[in-house]
Order: C-alpha cells, then sequence, then structure tokens
C-alpha cells in the first residue's frame, strides 16, 4: 500500500496524522504514523479477525503480567471498532487494525550487549510466559508452522526449497539430531499458551541505554498453544546469533529464565536441541517465503547467520551443554536417555565373531547417520572425519529417496534388460579413460579384487604376483595372500609362494626422502628388480597391484613417476596392473575422479568398491576389451546380486549427487586446507612427524621425535581417543598403526576442517 493510502487510513480511522514510514514484516504491511506517545503501528492484515481479536486480547494480557517489558496495546477505531476493512494498492479487501508504538531499539540493531542483559531478558521473558498460564481463548489452537510441535515436520517438508548444497547439509544435519534428541520424550513435554516468537527483532532494548535492559516485547502474532519449553527455546535460538561464545550467551540467558519460569529439570536438556529445531524452521519457512516474495528483504534478516550458528552448534556435544545449564540452574542432572550399551558389547561378544574389531576403548553405539555426523542414543553427534563408505554423506536423501524407489519397483539380476544398469554403467564408464570400458558389477571391494584376479589368470595365466608392503585388497582367502598387512601381521602365515613384496614408498620413513626429486623412479626399481629376479628363476609375471594411495601404508601419496614406472615394468613382463581403488575413488582426492589419473597412468584393471554405494554394498571392476575378451572363455559369468537395479540405482544417485552438489571441488579445496592447517598443527607439536594425502584422504604420521622419527603408535591412538571425547571420529592406520588417519564423507567442508583442527591441536596437547 502506497504511504500516502497508509496516512489517510490512519487519519479516517484513528485520527492520528504527521510522519509515516514503512516498517518491515513478514506477513503484514506495517506502518509507524505519527511522533511520540500519540505514534501508532498501523498493520494491513489478511488474518481472520478472530485472530485479531486474539492478538487484541493477548496484549491486554501481557500488559498486566507485571515486569519491564511493555506491549503496544491494540486501538481502537474512532467506530470503536478493533479493525475496519479498507481496500489495498491491489484491488482487494484487506483488514486495517493499529497498536500503540513502543519506544526502543530492537536488540538484534542494539549493538553489543551488556554483562547481565541476556539473564536481565531470561527473566523478563519468564515473567510473560507466566501471565499466560491458564489462559484459553477461541482463536487459540490455529496449527501454526511456527509450533515446534509440527517443527520436524515443517522443516523437513521444506527444507528442498534450500538452494545452496551447504544450507541443505548443515540443515539436514541438525535436524538428524534433534530428531533422536525429542524422540524419547516429545510426548511428556508440558503444553501452554506461549508467545512464541521473541526473536532479536521483537525484543526493545532502550534507545538512549541499551545495557538499561530490555524495555519492550513485540508482534503477538504467533501467540499459540505449544510446548511450554518452546518459549525459552526460540528466545535462546536468536540469542545465539552472532555471539561469539553462543553457550555462553544461552546458559546466561536460560538461568534468568529459570528464575521466574522454572525449567523442570527433565525438559532442561532439550532447550539446546528445541533451540536448532526453530533455526530450522526459520532457514526453511523463509526460503519458502521467499520463493514468493523475492523482493521482502526482511524474510532472509536471519538465515544467513542462522545457518552459520547451526553449523557452530553441530560440533558441540549436547549432553555437556545439558551440564552446563543443569549446573547453572542448580538443577541435579538427569541422565540421558540411552540403551545399555554394556548388555548390548555382552550381546555381541556371545552371538558375534571373537575377532571383529570394535572402535574406542569405550565401544561407541550409534542409532542414526546425517550428512557428517554420527547420533548417539542419547542424541550426542559425533562428526565423522573416517567413514569413507557412505561418499556422499550418512543417509543422503536423494541416494535414499532413488533406493527405496527402486526396491518399490525391481530388483533382479543381471539375465534380464534394465535401463538402470546400463545408465549407471554408461554414467561409471564416463569418469573413466575411454581405454577402460567393460564393466563386471560385484559386491564388495573383496569381491572385485577376487574376479581381478580371475581377469590376470585368463588373460595372463599363472604367474608372480607383486604387491606393496602393507597393502590389503580385501578379507578372501586368495586376497589375504596379496595382502601384508594380513599375511605379514598377528595371526598371518607370512608371504605365499609367488607373492613378490615391493618396497613401500613411504618418503617420510623410507629410503627416497622428499628431498629426493626423483623418488618415484627410485622406488620403483625395487618391482622392476623383483620381477628381474623372478623371471631368472623361470617365472612370469601376472600382475602388479596397488591402491593409487596406501592406505593401511598410512595414507602415503606415492611420488610423481612411480605407478608409471611400475606399470612399465610388470607390462614390460608381459603382466597387468591394477589400480585398487576402493578405498580412494569416487572423487576423493578431488582433482580427478580417480586417485591413478593422478599419476598420469592408465591401468589395465581397476577395482572399485566401498564409496560407490555410499553406504550400500556395491563393487565394480572396469577394465579393457582386450582383457575382457580374455575372460569370456565359454564359462558364465554370474553373480546373483552383482548389478541388482537396487544397487545400480543407489550408485547411479551417488555419483549424480557428486557431481550436483560439487563434491570434487570441496574435496580439493577442503582437503588442502587441512593439509596446510595440518603442516601449522606439525610446527607445535613435536609428536607430529608428517603430514600426507590428497583431498579428503589424509595422515598424520605420530613420532617419539622427529629425529627418529620412531613411530608413536601411542600417541596415535591417545589423539583418536582425545578426538573422540571431543565429539569427532578418526582412526589409526599404517604399518605400525601409528598414523591418525582422517577420510570423512566428500560432505565434509571447511569449516569442519577449522572444528578439527582446533581440536586435533588440543589432543595433541592433551596427549603429550
Amino acid at each position: 500500500m502506497p504511504l500516502e493510502a497508509a496516512l489517510e487510513a490512519a487519519i479516517r480511522l484513528w485520527g492520528v496524522s504527521g510522519d509515516i514510514e514503512e516498517l518491515p514484516g513478514d506477513r503484514d504491511r506495517n506502518y509507524r504514523v505519527g511522533v511520540g506517545e500519540d505514534a501508532i503501528v498501523l498493520k494491513i492484515t489478511d488474518a481472520p479477525g478472530e485472530e485479531l481479536q486474539l492478538s487484541s486480547d493477548a496484549l491486554d494480557l501481557l500488559a498486566r503480567a507485571g515486569g519491564n517489558l511493555a506491549v503496544g496495546s491494540a486501538l481502537k477505531t474512532q467506530a470503536g471498532e478493533l479493525w475496519a476493512a479498507i481496500q489495498g494498492a491491489d484491488g482487494r479487501s484487506h483488514k486495517a487494525w493499529a497498536v500503540r508504538w513502543l519506544e526502543g531499539v530492537p536488540l538484534a540493531h542494539a549493538g553489543s550487549r551488556a554483562p547481565g542483559l541476556s539473564a536481565q531478558l531470561g527473566e523478563e521473558l519468564g515473567r510473560a510466559r507466566v501471565a499466560l498460564d491458564g489462559w484459553e481463548h477461541p482463536a487459540l489452537d490455529r496449527g501454526l508452522k511456527w509450533d515446534l510441535r509440527r517443527g520436524l515436520e515443517v522443516a523437513w517438508a521444506g527444507e528442498e526449497s534450500l538452494k545452496l548444497p551447504h544450507e541443505r547439509r548443515v540443515i539436514r544435519e541438525a535436524l538428524a539430531g534433534v530428531e533422536v534428541a525429542l524422540a524419547p520424550c516429545a510426548s511428556s513435554l508440558r503444553v501452554g499458551v506461549i508467545h512464541g516468537d521473541a526473536n532479536d527483532h521483537n525484543i526493545l532494548v532502550g534507545e538512549c541505554d541499551p545495557a538499561a535492559g530490555p524495555c519492550g516485547l513485540l508482534d503477538v502474532g504467533d501467540i499459540d498453544r505449544s510446548w511450554i519449553l518452546a518459549e525459552v527455546s526460540i528466545a535462546a535460538a536468536y540469542l545465539m546469533l552472532g555471539e561469539e561464545d553462543p553457550i555462553a550467551a544461552l546458559i546466561e540467558f536460560v538461568t534468568g529464565y529459570h528464575r521466574t519460569d522454572p525449567i523442570p529439570k527433565q525438559e532442561l536438556g532439550l532447550v539446546f536441541d528445541l533451540a536448532k529445531l526453530r533455526l530450522c524452521v526459520s532457514v526453511v519457512v523463509a526460503a519458502e517465503q521467499r520463493a514468493e516474495e523475492p523482493e521482502n528483504e526482511y524474510l532472509s534478516v536471519t538465515s544467513q547467520s542462522a545457518v552459520a550458528l547451526l553449523a557452530v552448534l553441530q560440533r558441540i556435544d549436547r549432553g555437556a551443554v545439558h551440564a552446563q545449564l543443569a549446573s547453572a540452574c542448580g538443577l541435579e542432572l538427569c541422565a540421558p536417555v540411552t540403551l545399555e550399551s554394556e548388555a548390548l558389547l555382552g550381546r555381541r561378544r556371545a552371538s558375534l565373531g571373537p575377532n571383529l574389531s570394535i572402535s574406542y576403548e569405550e565401544p561407541l553405539e550409534v542409532v542414526r547417520g546425517e550428512g557428517r555426523y554420527l547420533f548417539e542414543p542419547c542424541g550426542r553427534s559425533y562428526l565423522d572425519a573416517v567413514n569413507n563408505v557412505p561418499q556422499v554423506g550418512h543417509c543422503h536423501p536423494r541416494v535414499v529417496e532413488r533406493a527405496s524407489a527402486q526396491m518399490a519397483t525391481l530388483n533382479t539380476n543381471t539375465r534380464y534388460l534394465s535401463d538402470v544398469r546400463m545408465s549407471f554403467v554408461e554414467r561409471l564408464l564416463s569418469t573413466l579413460p575411454p581405454a577402460l570400458e567393460v564393466v563386471y558389477l560385484v559386491n564388495s571391494g573383496s569381491e572385485a579384487n577376487e574376479l581381478a584376479r580371475r581377469l590376470v589368470k585368463a588373460h595372463v595365466g599363472e604367474g608372480d604376483w607383486v604387491v606393496l608392503d602393507a597393502g590389503y585388497h580385501g578379507n578372501t582367502d586368495a586376497l589375504v595372500e596379496l595382502s601384508p598387512y594380513k599375511f605379514g601381521g598377528a595371526g598371518g602365515a607370512g608371504c605365499p609362494e609367488g607373492v613378490l613384496v615391493a618396497e613401500l614408498p613411504d618418503r617420510h620413513r623410507g629410503r627416497w626422502g622428499y628431498e629426493v626429486d626423483d623418488a618415484g623412479k627410485r622406488y620403483a626399481e625395487d618391482v622392476l628388480r623383483l620381477l628381474d629376479e623372478s623371471a631368472a628363476r623361470g617365472r612370469s609375471a601376472a600382475a602388479f597391484i596397488a591402491e593409487s594411495i596406501p592406505g593401511c601404508g598410512g595414507q602415503l601419496v606415492l611420488p610423481d613417476g612411480y605407478l608409471a614406472a611400475c606399470y612399465a615394468a610388470v607390462h614390460s613382463k608381459g603382466g597387468l596392473a591394477i589400480a585398487d581403488e576402493v578405498q580412494v575413488g569416487c572423487g576423493r582426492v578431488g582433482s580427478h575422479w580417480w586417485a591413478f589419473e593422478t599419476q598420469g597412468v592408465v591401468p589395465d584393471i581397476v577395482t572399485i568398491g566401498k564409496p560407490l554405494g555410499g553406504g550400500h554394498p556395491i563393487g565394480a571392476v572396469v577394465t579393457t576389451r582386450a582383457v575382457a575378451d580374455s575372460f569370456d572363455s565359454g564359462m558364465e559369468y554370474f553373480n546373483t546380486f552383482g548389478g541388482n537395479p537396487v544397487s545400480c540405482a543407489i550408485a547411479d544417485e551417488v555419483l549424480r549427487v557428486i557431481e550436483d552438489e560439487g563434491l570434487r571441488e570441496n574435496a580439493l579445496k577442503t582437503g588442502a586446507a587441512m593439509l596446510e592447517g595440518l603442516a601449522e598443527l606439525s610446527s607445535r607439536h613435536e609428536g607430529i612427524g608428517d603430514v600426507r594425502g590428497l583431498g579428503l584422504y589424509l595422515g598424520i604420521a605420530c613420532v617419539e621425535d622427529r629425529a627418529s622419527k620412531c613411530p608413536a603408535p601411542g600417541l596415535a591412538s591417545a589423539v583418536v581417543e582425545g578426538m573422540r571425547a571431543r565429539g569427532v571420529l578418526l582412526s589409526t592406520d599404517g604399518m605400525d598403526h601409528d598414523v591418525v588417519k582422517m577420510k570423512p564423507p566428500l560432505v565434509f567442508g571447511p569449516s569442519d576442517a577449522v572444528h578439527v583442527l582446533c581440536m586435533l591441536d588440543e589432543a595433541f596437547e592433551d596427549a603429550k
């Protein structure tokens, strides 16, 4: 409505004239008319008349609450009515009503907050909320989307309206944690009438002296029946925005609120979760409204800062926040709702194989995953920096939806034609060099490497295999015999006949260090030596197999030229070259789809596993036409589940998500930031002997001292346990289990890198 028309309505209906300016708003059009004590806020709305009466009655009730929070009372028209019909510029009929203007500055615009201000606001808001206890009104129970009882439903339904992948990831991860926390106790939370929107734009402080304390509360348009705990949680969500220490602000505010509206101890632990839920709803609803009103900047006033705050809050242990809140409020800490982990561990030991390993000194029970996070039964979240199986993040919605849709449609074997299968295979081939043109689909990395053995035998015949020291290629009996990490370790039977173990190209502890320019060529000479010695004994060469970045060897980046020289050596003896991409493939290195590409080579066979299914079992072998023709000997190759439509649909979607969300680019950028930060950490911690990796495949070699480079497995384990205590999951690897390894889902971003680096700094300091 033009200002002239709004001013005319104010004069005609309320007899108020003077200066006029439009005020921000999300649903109504708001105008300040007049100056000083006679000023009013003219509101043009489409709300039903009964809702306007609800707001008017609520303002009257809150005005009698006492304390320092003034509210603007509703003003009757000169005809004695609460509202009047008015025609807008759009030709439609709207309602005009008015409330008295309140002097003050919105807290969002008041600058830095004086000590104690948040606690004062908590007391005042608690007092106002208590004034609403027991109030009934026929217009309550409107089913507002802002009712946090509907928060999960509203946010999950609308999160696709977010345009930026980073925003969607943050919201999904936060919602997953809130859902786990609320599930056991949502039905027992108290319900009552609340203001429902005490955000930092609706709270006024003194215009001349913002430090004097809160003085006004605006906008009762969202007053409703909801969880009583939502009142304190909603206000807390906005009070944390922009704070250097959001948890300190939260604790100060909640402590003040608890003094006037006591929070039951069984509910206190959910304040943090409901605050996150309100931020999620705010971001999602704002995105939906922006789509309808792209010119209304007020709709986006908190979205960017809310997403940034949620990213920070996701890294904070909710249990620790609960403990701090309980202590500040003088309440005995409620034990979190959890399963009996000891009993669960006992059941595991009674029924599962005794040599199945389990991570961490205190076993971790996880009940849910979302994006970069895993969650315990009590809702505590852990930033997952080690699981490279969920390549695009835990439970990625697109992957889950694609899997569900295909499972509900068809799942059968490769003896039937399937467009789903071929679409995936063609997409996979498009990421590989043209010479690699034939695909075999299997269920795992171990199956892929097992099939690669058969391909070699069919094409070359029997012969010696060259493997790298500390190499690991799978869990079948034949693959254990190709894995020094297994046959040379505890319980291993030693190196079998026909397997040649080449020197690990470790530029940190090996013969040829970082200072040697042609280290790749020199380390490759050991492969050629082994093949020459084999030939001298009358043996032929079968194949050279190596991970493109050795993982069990300690996340080692191969020196330039190494694979080219090794492949040339095995080819000169008539053997084949196999690139094991089970851990490092599918865009993890960032610069390329496949780690072997960083060496400028094309293998004869590529084996793929873990990351391809984003958490679902699928693997692949990709080879040349010549090798495939040799394998086509008349014996059928059949794998019941290999290449089933469900697995293919999932893998196809994983590749699509990597491309659509720019996850390769993210891996490259974030990995570079991690390496730079780790190098800086190493300058302060003598226990860090070497940092290495490509993209999001990284390692920290721990040492007793840098001079001797003596492995320090104890330090590595202590750091991993310290990180787990800080809510970050890592693990160890390497020949001596002295390397802290990081291989997170590819949605792990730059802000996560900063957080992990800060936590590593603390963990290494504590582990000294």
